[in-house]
């Protein structure tokens, strides 16, 4: 009898622990769709053009966001948990810090691609922060803390040090002046990934051919070639082919979706939302494709204020009604600026990726198989498969 009340009791744990494990999973998957959701808006809202290429990281994005978030009361923190898809996620509201970190973790799992990530807070000399923010940013976000003054030219290269070495030199600096003597902290997130490719591509078969920037002027580009077995995928409803292919590890995958029109990019892109992606995911169908893609490195910089209003957030960044007040106390907090630096490369072996986000708060082939010649105006997404993160996602226009 006593035999078997012990066995009961070890099966209560055992199932009580996998319990925590699943609604762990859970709600680290929340943030995988929150993520991507709000990625995908913020594609839409990105500005672009004929002349400009686009790529960004949305997980940089809502990661700086969401320490700002942590710190967030009332109408500003739902706004933000609005905008950052948590809602329509159903992660709730005072989960996410939590699940940022596990979502993290995930993310950070063994693979034979390389993904660093890092955050970090930058406090006014002699400015105090709440004991409380401070553990929530180290716990949830593995951000320490420092103090520095802002304004002057110590701290800038500071700044700028810390974001060259968590992007392996690939983004030099993210300011280029030092901060107004308004400044009382500065939230940073960087990541960044490289992955070779699961099938690289020969550099005895890259050769000069054309690309049609903007779909209309011919270009001699450096043209890649490969027979890689990939996903592959049709899509009728948005007149566009998929292609996903793989990076060592299989783990992580580039999946490029090229509009069949020239010039249907920008279309494509406006109605790219996170359930059109699934479609196509859902559509692949593995098989040899005979791809014929161009070598390229973007690097993008943006001012986010914009973008992140038209999706809702607008109370952060208004000095008479935001409330970080769980940063300080009191209510003499906003967010002044929002800037986001990101670069890629895509050669025959594989893809570097980075990208660095700052929060200031103030007060055609021969070969048998399926042909995917990429030699117009197009879409990537970077993504992690695991979790199903669309890491960085792009737009190529102009080479």
């Amino acid at each position: 009898m006593t035999g078997s009340r012990i066995q009961f009791s070890g099966m209560r744990c055992v199932i009580y622990f996998a319990w925590l494990c699943l609604c762990a999973a859970q709600e680290e998957q929340k943030v995988a769709n929150a993520n991507n959701e709000f990625g995908f808006r913020l594609l839409q809202k990105i500005p672009a053009s004929s002349g400009v290429n686009v790529f960004f990281s949305p997980y940089s994005v809502s990661t700086a966001l969401a320490m700002a978030y942590a710190g967030a009361r009332g109408e500003t923190q739902q706004e933000l948990y609005d905008s950052l898809a948590y809602s329509s996620a159903g992660l709730a509201p005072d989960h996410v810090p939590n699940a940022h970190a596990q979502h993290t973790q995930a993310l950070k799992s063994p693979s034979s691609s390389t993904l660093l990530v890092a955050n970090t807070a930058v406090v006014q000399e002699g400015y105090n922060v709440l004991r409380e923010y401070l553990q929530t940013l180290n716990q949830s976000f593995g951000a320490e803390a420092s103090t520095a003054n802002l304004a002057d030219e110590q701290s800038l290269r500071s700044i700028n040090k810390w974001v060259k070495h968590h992007t392996d030199g690939k983004i030099e600096q993210l300011l280029s002046e030092p901060l107004s003597s308004n400044a009382r902290l500065v939230l940073l997130n960087a990541i960044y990934f490289k992955g070779l490719w699961n099938t690289p591509f020969h550099s005895a078969s890259t050769f000069k051919a054309s690309f049609f920037n903007a779909g209309t002027e011919r270009v001699e580009v450096d043209m890649m070639h490969g027979q890689i077995t990939a996903g592959y995928a049709r899509d009728d409803e948005t007149n566009s082919d998929v292609v996903d292919l793989p990076y060592a590890g299989l783990d992580y995958s580039m999946t490029i979706v090229r509009p069949r029109d020239r010039t249907g990019a920008d279309a494509l892109r406006q109605v790219l939302t996170r359930q059109v992606f699934r479609r196509f995911l859902s559509e692949l169908s593995e098989t040899v494709v005979n791809v014929a893609l161009p070598k390229f490195k973007i690097e993008g910089e943006y001012k986010l204020r914009r973008p992140l209003s038209l999706l809702g957030v607008s109370r952060a960044f208004n000095k008479d009604v935001a409330d970080f007040s769980g940063i300080t106390g009191s209510r003499d907090l906003f967010v002044h600026d929002f800037v986001h630096k990101t670069v890629v490369e895509v050669t025959e072996e594989g893809s570097p990726a980075t990208a660095v986000t700052g929060v200031i708060m103030y007060t055609q082939s021969a070969f048998v198989g399926t042909p995917f010649v990429v030699n117009h105006p197009f879409l990537f997404f970077l993504r992690n498969r695991r979790p199903g993160d669309v890491l960085f996602p792009g737009q190529v226009n102009h080479l």
